[in-house]
């Protein structure tokens, strides 16, 4: 299997070891519960969770595992929806047009630099004020929101802006 994902899962025994996966959710961790015989599937799943019974093929639990794999890969990188949610790992945050139109490049090129005047000219260009004290008010009022979802808007000095995790 590519990059040898099935060692990155953890086959957790389900209801019997319940005690692994709350530590498995904890650390957010891919977690493949093997839902014992007669016992319900959980509830409620995860990001990172998926349930099987056995007897399972081979094909079909390396489909699985390929499957949590790509949601933790989708997950590492924050993504900003049409109408202005941005969701990172498992929290989401609503933004108004302007933190939309500001961090779309933000987004982009996560964890690389944007530029301030990039920045500007994306405030001038919604009508709002582009000055350096406008754009700072802005930067500010984002920073904050970023943080509520584990991000952080980290300022290069004299050259822009870099969306990291905190």
């Amino acid at each position: 299997m590519k990059g040898n994902v099935q060692n990155r899962v953890k086959f957790v025994r389900w209801p019997a070891e319940s005690d692994v996966r709350e530590e498995c959710r904890a650390l957010h961790h891919l977690c493949l519960l093997i839902v014992e015989h007669g016992a319900p599937p959980p509830e409620q799943l995860g990001i990172y969770e998926d349930w099987v019974r056995p007897p399972i093929i081979p094909e079909d639990l390396q489909a699985r595992v390929r499957q949590l794999a790509d949601r933790a890969v989708v997950n590492a990188k924050p993504v900003l929806d049409p109408v202005g949610i941005l969701y990172y790992k498992d929290s989401s945050i609503t933004l108004s047009p302007t933190q939309c139109e500001m961090l779309t490049p933000l987004i982009s090129r996560y964890s690389q630099l944007v530029y301030r005047t990039e920045l500007r000219e994306i405030l001038e260009q919604s009508g709002s004020s582009s000055s350096s004290n406008a754009l700072d008010l802005h930067v500010m009022r984002l920073r904050r929101r970023l943080q509520l979802v584990g991000l952080s808007l980290r300022n290069v000095w004299g050259r822009g802006f870099v969306v990291e995790p905190l």
